[in-house]
């Protein structure tokens, strides 16, 4: 007879009690999810009151109401679940839509940053967080907002910062006392007034962090930064030893850099520059005390690894970042890109042209980016893409093997990576300081399923490689004959494999053809120098040729507008003419990726309904009536069947 004492016994009879209530609360659980049944909120508060000290009853319970919009009884129970379980995420979640759903968005996100402290990891959390964050049109600057914004900016690679670019200067934008700095009408007012604009520029700790982080699409804010930067280079004292206005010339250098310099500079300008140059060069080699501010300052206008100088320097801590990013990074990547394997040598005219241009100008140059989300299935990417597959697509059950064709400075090849699970990427482009770039990147965020390759799309053409799926997005419109890039890419496609595809819009990008006719085409070649000199021309014009440009982020920084108005080679396409060459390539339309639903709405309504959506015909049909909704490409799924 086997003895079992009292605690063995109580312990027997929970497990016991425990089992019983975790196959009930399963039972509730496909009967909330389904909610078919009428007597659904019946059983459901039943088991409720049965277990009054679950908070997974009342979570229940608070769903089930909120799908009837027994608003109230949902707020009340979803309340109770938090009181007994402040962690329970089902209750914290349905509680926050709830709240988001009736207008009160600021509560949504205080629910929100509570379920991120409970669990800080949670990509899917984070990624609700900022997209709450951004989508509210803020009526006033306020200190608690500003915080919000830094904070998703501070958790690095959460988001590309120019998704939410937008969203922080319209909230900069409220903010009394910088507006009032950004608007003094003179430079020499500005000087005059420099201490009034660190102050209120230390007092806003969002805009030196987001300028940091990317090129900033807003020509009042440029300005402002112009002005900025020519007051240290010009009329303030950078003997002067002062941390704060130091910080600020770090951050304002970051942000040049990344904007390659686009503000370009005049000849007063260069004057002085040529003199703070020699001055730190004679500085440095004598060994006397490092003027700091001065190389700031400098670096403002002049990448720092351009002066042999700076690799003798040990950086203090506070501009670390700042010789991270204009030396070491660079020195890094020319040490990459003899271990870059080449396809084959490319010869193709055009091909060489457009590798010369991305030599001259990687694009684009970027900080951080989107990579902390939940990996996907191929089916679950289908369902959230919104697209219609019309055979079984590829079968998730095996690696799936992907090409990036012009994978650029590697933020596609790297969202890839991370957004297909059991995945393995495959990622070609024709230049090498891109694929540096890429491949810095890549390694410093230690993703290990892409293999970089040096080539040309041309180059696949004698390839036995076969992919489920192949995205080649801003690519095949650069290209001499795009149709024999595609049709090469088809070759590479395993059948029922997916291809995502971006293509330039003929409507939407008319205004840039009326711009260079109006202003002018540049000389071949073209150098950084032209492109500034062009551009303020534009700026000095400042009226509805800027208005044009202005709507585009790519007019704020030098790759991205070379790529925009001075490219070696583009074509564009009206839809009718993308749904003729997918007739004759045999390729199937599945769809534009993650469309709107008021977009659905305008196409089903133009056209024969829900099915209008997979119709190029419907498609033209709507843009006819909105010409700049696909101002930046024409982005589409296709399937090869064959």
């Amino acid at each position: 007879m086997t003895v079992i004492d009292k605690t063995s016994f109580e312990k027997i009879n929970v497990d016991k009690k425990n089992h019983l209530f975790y196959q009930q609360l399963q039972a509730m659980v496909e009967l909330c999810s389904s909610d078919h049944s009428e007597d659904t909120l019946q059983k459901i508060s039943a088991f409720s009151n049965a277990y009054p000290r679950s908070s997974h009853g009342y979570a229940l319970l608070g769903i089930t109401y909120s799908k009837r919009s027994f608003f109230d009884a949902a707020f009340i129970n979803l309340q109770k679940a938090l009181l007994l379980s402040p962690i329970d995420e089902t209750a914290l979640t349905c509680l926050r839509a709830l709240l988001q759903d009736r207008g009160r968005h600021e509560d949504g996100i205080t629910i929100l940053e509570r379920c991120i402290s409970i669990n800080p990891a949670d990509p899917i959390v984070w990624q609700k967080y900022w997209q709450s964050v951004k989508s509210i049109a803020y009526e006033e600057y306020t200190e608690a907002t500003a915080k919000r914004f830094i904070k998703i900016l501070d958790k690095n690679n959460l988001i590309r910062p120019s998704q939410i670019i937008s969203s922080i200067i319209r909230l900069l934008e409220k903010k009394q006392n910088l507006l009032e700095i950004s608007r003094i009408e003179t430079q020499s007012s500005f000087n005059s007034e420099l201490k009034r604009v660190i102050s209120v520029l230390l007092e806003t700790p969002l805009l030196l962090r987001i300028i940091e982080l990317c090129p900033i699409p807003n020509i009042i804010f440029e300005i402002l930064l112009r002005r900025l930067r020519k007051a240290f280079l010009l009329h303030d004292n950078l003997e002067t030893s002062n941390n704060n206005y130091l910080a600020i010339q770090c951050s304002l250098a970051l942000h040049c850099f990344t904007n390659e310099y686009i503000y370009g500079e005049d000849k007063e300008e260069t004057q002085k520059l040529r003199q703070l140059e020699q001055f730190i060069s004679d500085v440095v080699s004598e060994g006397a005390s490092v003027p700091w501010r001065h190389i700031a300052c400098l670096a403002s206008y002049r990448p720092l690894h351009k002066f042999n100088w700076s690799r003798n320097l040990k950086a203090p801590v506070h501009m670390t970042d700042l010789f991270l990013r204009q030396v070491h990074h660079i020195d890094y990547e020319l040490s990459l890109r003899d271990s870059i394997p080449s396809i084959d040598l490319i010869t193709e005219d055009t091909s060489v042209a457009v590798k010369e241009q991305y030599e001259d100008n990687p694009y684009p140059r970027w900080v951080n980016i989107g990579i902390l989300q939940k990996s996907m299935t191929i089916s679950e990417i289908i369902n959230l893409a919104g697209i219609r597959i019309l055979s079984n697509g590829p079968d998730s059950s095996n690696q799936l093997k992907i090409l990036i064709a012009g994978c650029g400075t590697g933020q596609h090849s790297i969202e890839a990576a991370v957004r297909y699970a059991n995945s393995y990427i495959t990622a070609i482009d024709l230049s090498l300081s891109s694929l540096s770039f890429a491949l810095r990147q890549t390694r410093e965020l230690d993703i290990e399923n892409i293999n970089y390759l040096h080539g040309d799309i041309l180059d696949l053409i004698s390839w036995e490689n076969r992919f489920d799926v192949i995205e080649t997005t801003g690519v095949l419109h650069h290209m001499s004959d795009p149709m024999l890039g595609w049709r090469i890419l088809k070759r590479c496609l395993k059948p029922k494999g997916l291809m995502r595809v971006g293509l330039y819009s003929s409507l939407a990008r008319a205004g840039l053809s009326v711009v260079k006719e109006n202003m002018g085409e540049l000389e071949r070649p073209i150098t950084n120098q032209k492109i500034y000199d062009y551009r303020n021309k534009i700026l000095d014009i400042a009226g509805v040729e800027f208005e044009k440009l202005a709507r585009y982020p790519d007019f704020f920084s030098t790759s991205e507008l070379r790529d925009l108005l001075f490219h070696v080679q583009e074509h564009t396409f009206t839809l009718i003419e993308i749904k003729n060459m997918l007739n004759e390539l045999d390729l199937v339309f599945c769809g534009f990726e993650t469309v709107d639903e008021n977009t659905k709405q305008a196409v089903s309504a133009g056209g024969k309904g829900p099915d209008s959506l997979f119709s190029l015909d419907a498609w033209h049909n709507f843009e006819q009536l909105n010409p700049h909704y696909f101002s930046g490409m024409y982005t589409f799924w296709v399937q090869r069947l064959d």
